[in-house]
């Protein structure tokens, strides 16, 4: 157990050492934690360190817990996941063709809130659950409903607003009264960025060893689709305590794969494979994973408060740890000096497609940097490792490979995704 420990901190430490990491971890077999440890600075104004009591929001791991809220109304009998939207939302478009189950698989055909262009401009101000609803709804829908999958966040909205009106509870008293409260998740919640939380985290981008505050998003703009935060201790909580909140066919139905797109096979807000569970988000300022396997009832979180951390690496690592599997300890990138000039081969607007979500990359050259931005994200440097070859810190952190065919290899927090430029 000891040399497990220390196997695990020289992972993680080894990760921080870099810049690649500052956050907590925890890592459990059944009723048992193994390793659980902080890294870094919650706070680098205070100098406040993270630990696993520390608070870090969790961005889209939001939507395990709005799906969970929502098979609790089903089993209570307010709702059912096939009935249509109109039926709870009335004068919504295509209310009559949309389901619930068409949100909580992102097969509806409504197009993401978070990905249209200009997103990042407004993300730092608040706004009603109205008044983000009322910025899609009448977008024209990408397929039929039930077609494909497309991910997306808009149906997040919807589901948090079907809550509301089914419960008479708003969606924070709801999930606190039926879902963190039973299960002593005392540090798990939904705020607004401005009221007091003990011990929550503020969010960074790390950058050879500097790191700098990220900007500011308004939470209200994430809403049931990604705005909880929470603590890896709660984390752990919730996976050892779901069956205490839903009966097991509900439980199936949570991680039964309703739905598969490049590569990716979708439950009810978590992605599914053969013996894996994952739940995993990313917002401003931050990154996390929650994986479970049910071979061996591991469970491994890792949330972070760098936007930019190898979450998914570490989460890897850690897993292999436990399982006695080979691991590598990670190394430092090495950049090189290009030519300017290069970087006019490898400009323009390129579409990438993960999850069935379609999404736009910009590569522009300011000056003698090449830059990126992936709507829905923040503008930032592509530093080259080569001619053909950079590396991205966004949401994750991310290689690309220019090809002579015009096309884009990214190596996306250990996922493939291939753009194709316009």
């Amino acid at each position: 157990m000891m040399l497990l420990r220390r196997r695990m901190h020289a992972l993680v430490g080894a990760y921080t050492r870099l810049g690649r990491f500052s956050g907590a971890v925890l890592v459990a077999r059944g009723d048992r934690v193994l390793f659980t440890k902080g890294y870094g600075l919650a706070s680098h104004e205070h100098d406040v360190p993270n630990t696993p009591a520390t608070a870090f929001r969790i961005g889209s791991q939001t939507k395990l817990f709005t799906a969970i809220a929502i098979l609790q109304l089903q089993e209570r009998g307010g709702l059912g996941v096939h009935d249509p939207i109109g039926r709870h939302l009335p004068g919504f478009p295509r209310g009559d063709r949309v389901t619930l189950h068409h949100l909580l698989t992102n097969t509806s055909g409504i197009p993401d809130y978070v990905t249209t262009e200009g997103f990042t401009r407004v993300m730092g101000a608040p706004r009603t659950r109205r008044q983000l609803i009322d910025d899609f709804k009448h977008l024209t829908p990408l397929f039929e409903p039930g077609e494909r999958m497309s991910y997306s966040n808009s149906g997040w909205v919807l589901l948090g607003e079907v809550i509301e009106r089914v419960s008479g509870l708003t969606y924070d008293q709801y999930l606190h009264r039926h879902l963190f409260a039973p299960l002593a998740m005392h540090h798990t919640g939904l705020d607004d960025g401005r009221e007091l939380v003990k011990g929550r985290a503020s969010g960074y981008m790390s950058a050879d060893g500097q790191v700098t505050p990220t900007p500011h998003l308004d939470n209200s703009n994430q809403d049931a689709a990604g705005a909880l935060h929470s603590t890896v201790e709660d984390l752990y909580r919730c996976d050892r305590g779901r069956h205490r909140l839903l009966r097991s066919g509900s439980l199936a139905e949570l991680v039964r794969p309703h739905v598969e797109s490049d590569g990716t096979a979708y439950g009810y807000g978590c992605a599914v494979s053969p013996g894996r569970v994952e739940s995993s988000g990313g917002t401003i300022g931050f990154v996390s994973i929650s994986a479970g396997y049910e071979s061996d009832d591991l469970f491994v979180t890792v949330l972070a408060n760098v936007e930019n951390a190898a979450f998914s690496d570490i989460e890897r690592g850690l897993t292999a740890i436990a399982r006695g599997e080979p691991y590598e300890l990670p190394g430092g990138r090495v950049f090189v000096t290009v030519d300017p000039a290069v970087f006019d081969r490898h400009t323009g607007r390129y579409t990438m497609r993960y999850a069935g979500r379609t999404s736009i990359m910009d590569v522009t050259r300011d000056g003698d940097r090449l830059m990126v931005e992936v709507h829905g994200l923040a503008r930032t440097e592509l530093r080259p490792m080569s001619e053909t070859r950079y590396f991205a810190r966004m949401k994750g952190e991310v290689e690309l490979d220019f090809r002579p065919d015009g096309k884009v290899t990214l190596n996306w927090a250990g996922r493939d995704v291939v753009a194709s430029r316009e």
